[in-house]
């Protein structure tokens, strides 16, 4: 088994073991699909531990780290083992100008360690390569808080969905009841037959709204399936509540400074230009560490299976070596510089959108609070509208386009609550993670 796919069982299990902690049941819905309850805990852990996006970005890092342990392989020598057979046969030309005969043959056994060092090049590459570490850890942070902000949002507008058709079922009993009762005065001929089919028109109206809210169900929990990578054909459904705001971050003391000082992004990109500015010293001070050699070998020398002494040769040595290029037209420094400038440029433009969220997130926790308020009267006033609306209907003293339209705004000022609700903390979590805070 790889060690991929191994990863891959690992966070499998891990989801299955979280699953089971949240108290994980199993029931059947009206499609006959499973419903897997779900809480938020659950969700967060999800979304940093089964993300493949998340996972995608913890592979980079480990190959970061296997690129510094490379880097690091330099400083060890080459140690090269093995044997060696020399023969020679026929004539030969000695010192004196004749020829003769010769047949002789050499034996050399044992090992050679050998090791060239470019300091100025490995020493700095090095250093540029475990900067990258840093980067990876940032750049992986950033994808876990982007992902888990998208599940977050995504839990919350599951639960919103969920309750809006627990509104919406409420809702159609209520307009059952009334097609009921209009059904009753027709048959006294209290109301007309069209009043009759004016309430069916509208029962079935809602029934329809109810049918679109169980599709947004369906879909909501499609796209946090996806987003926790839960392969099973299941809906996900809310088994909290979503319907209480939550306060995380007091916004009157919400600081983009702190902001820019906390958020991976900007740890990240200047992690790079720390890297880059490393990597450029390569070409620059690295230039005046010389190449250093060093050899040595040992081993048996003599006749083929008869070996008559131990041998053995080392050298060492310093080398500088001046690129007459690199001093003249500075190529490749200047490639570091720009590379360095686009660091600095994506670090600007991180800090422009760390502003802009930051401020968004304050703004919708304002907004969203205000919504709040005026949501929770106009809900207060519909219900005692309609509950008063109805008791009329019973009377035959209320129209029944006065009802249906009680009925209405009820269902309307229920939306605009669970809203309101979901908005409040969609932006609570979003102003959480713009101003640096981890999950």
């Amino acid at each position: 088994m790889s060690i991929g796919t191994f990863n891959i069982l690992n966070s499998r299990i891990w989801a299955i073991a979280l699953l089971l902690m949240a108290g994980f049941t199993q029931l059947h819905g009206q499609d006959g699909k499973t419903q897997m309850p779900i809480d938020l805990n659950t969700v967060m852990k999800l979304a940093g531990a089964n993300n493949l996006a998340v996972a995608e970005m913890d592979a980079k890092r480990e190959l970061a780290v296997a690129r510094a342990k490379t880097a690091k392989e330099w400083f060890l020598p080459t140690i090269s083992p093995g044997v060696l057979l020399i023969g020679y046969e026929g004539n030969a030309q000695s010192t004196d100008g004749t020829f003769i005969n010769v047949n002789k043959n050499s034996f050399w056994g044992g090992a050679a360690i050998t090791a060239d060092w470019n300091l100025g090049d490995a020493v700095f590459s090095y250093l540029e390569a475990k900067q990258d570490i840093k980067t990876a850890e940032h750049a992986s942070t950033v994808e876990s808080n982007r992902i888990q902000l998208e599940a977050v949002k995504t839990y919350y507008e599951l639960g919103a969905a969920q309750s809006k058709l627990t509104a919406l079922n409420k809702i159609v009993k209520k307009a059952a009841d009334i097609t009921r009762q209009i059904e009753i005065q027709a048959e006294a001929g209290i109301r007309y037959k069209s009043d009759v089919l004016l309430a069916k028109a509208n029962l079935n109206h809602v029934k329809i709204e109810q049918s679109n809210a169980r599709w947004e169900i369906l879909t909501r929990s499609n796209e946090l399936l996806n987003i926790l990578n839960i392969q099973d054909n299941v809906v996900l459904i809310v088994s909290d509540s979503v319907l209480v705001p939550i306060a995380l971050v007091d916004t009157s003391i919400a600081d983009v400074e702190k902001a820019y000082a906390l958020r991976p992004e900007t740890m990240m990109f200047q992690s790079k230009m720390d890297a880059l500015a490393i990597g450029r010293k390569s070409y620059t001070t690295g230039l005046i560490l010389p190449d250093i050699n060093l050899g040595f070998n040992d081993g048996v020398l003599g006749p083929y299976f008869n070996p008559l002494v131990n041998q053995y040769s080392y050298y060492i040595g310093a080398r500088w070596n001046i690129p007459l290029g690199v001093l003249f037209f500075g190529g490749n420094k200047k490639q570091y510089d720009a590379r360095i400038k686009m660091e600095q440029i994506h670090l600007d433009q991180a800090k422009n959108t760390i502003r802009q969220e930051v401020q968004d997130a304050e703004g919708g926790v304002a907004i969203a609070t205000e919504q709040m308020k005026l949501a929770t009267e106009a809900l207060g006033f519909a219900t005692t509208a309609l509950e008063q609306s109805m008791e009329r209907q019973k009377l035959g003293t209320a129209l029944p386009l006065e009802v249906f339209q009680a009925q209405e705004q009820l269902l309307q000022s229920e939306i605009d609550n669970i809203r309101a609700i979901t908005n409040y903390n969609k932006a609570q979590y979003s102003l959480y993670i713009a101003m640096g805070n981890k999950q």
